[in-house]
């Protein structure tokens, strides 16, 4: 969901964590699209992944992708979208938009792409007429930094990350201002192959489960902004099922 520059400053530290308590090497793997690391992580390249909410129902359809925990965000496992403008900008609202340029973050991504095309449907509109340009940034930093610097007008973005760029690069959050925020929605779960081990599986369950109770790692999860990890229900991902079902066959141009 970042940029690959900003994953490795803020997910390294709990790569080396998870390598300590394991005893075993954790090599840190990044992928420009969502559904590169979907790919990987179904064919089992990957043993585990801190996949987007929409990306890992895209993954548990095609490769049978199993919840292994679920992020608990200020209280709650869930995050919202936000859609963004400059912080010049007079728009309001969505419907404001209409006609400008918007980004995206990913095709398989419920903030940055299925929640603004959703809400667009359900009003009578189709992306490809209401806007009059979009693009993809394939992160979600990229499509703050593009609303801040004036490529676009507007652009639909993680909660998550939009607060935890707020808190740690408040010169380029300032430069933009939210517009509108969705309902919640499950939270960035992780996810696992249907393939793995059950010992491997076991193994990194009970870690991210009990990752609050250790005071050394602690300090990792409030840099990642997160409280604690919880097991989760796959019926948190339920509303994200209804909107893909919503807007099957929309056009983007």
């Amino acid at each position: 969901m970042f940029s690959p520059e900003e994953t490795l400053g803020v997910y390294q530290e709990l790569m080396d964590y998870i390598a300590e308590r394991l005893g075993r090497p954790v090599e840190l793997k990044q992928r420009r699209t969502y559904q590169e690391v979907n790919d990987m992580l179904g064919t089992g390249k990957l043993d585990a992944a801190i996949l987007c909410s929409g990306p890992y129902v895209h993954a548990q359809r095609q490769y049978g992708v199993q919840l292994l925990a679920v992020p608990v965000i200020r209280g709650s496992p869930t995050y919202h979208a936000y859609i963004i403008v400059p912080s010049a900008s007079s728009a309001r609202s969505l419907e404001d938009l209409r006609g400008k340029r918007f980004a995206f973050t990913d095709p398989l991504s419920t903030s940055g792409y299925l929640y603004p095309v959703y809400s667009l449907v359900t009003q009578g509109d189709q992306p490809a007429t209401f806007f009059a340009k979009t693009l993809f940034t394939y992160s979600h930093d990229n499509s703050i930094e593009a609303v801040a610097e004036g490529v676009v007008d507007g652009a639909a973005v993680d909660s998550l990350i939009y607060d935890y760029l707020l808190a740690r690069h408040p010169a380029l959050a300032s430069r933009t201002r939210i517009i509108h925020t969705s309902p919640p929605m499950g939270a960035q779960p992780v996810g696992i192959p249907r393939t793995l081990d059950p010992a491997t599986k076991q193994a990194l369950r009970d870690l991210f489960l009990n990752i609050d109770q250790d005071p050394g790692a602690r300090k990792i999860l409030r840099q990642l902004g997160v409280d604690r990890f919880i097991a989760g229900s796959d019926a948190l991902y339920d509303s994200i099922r209804a909107m893909l079902k919503a807007v099957a066959g929309v056009r983007l141009r």
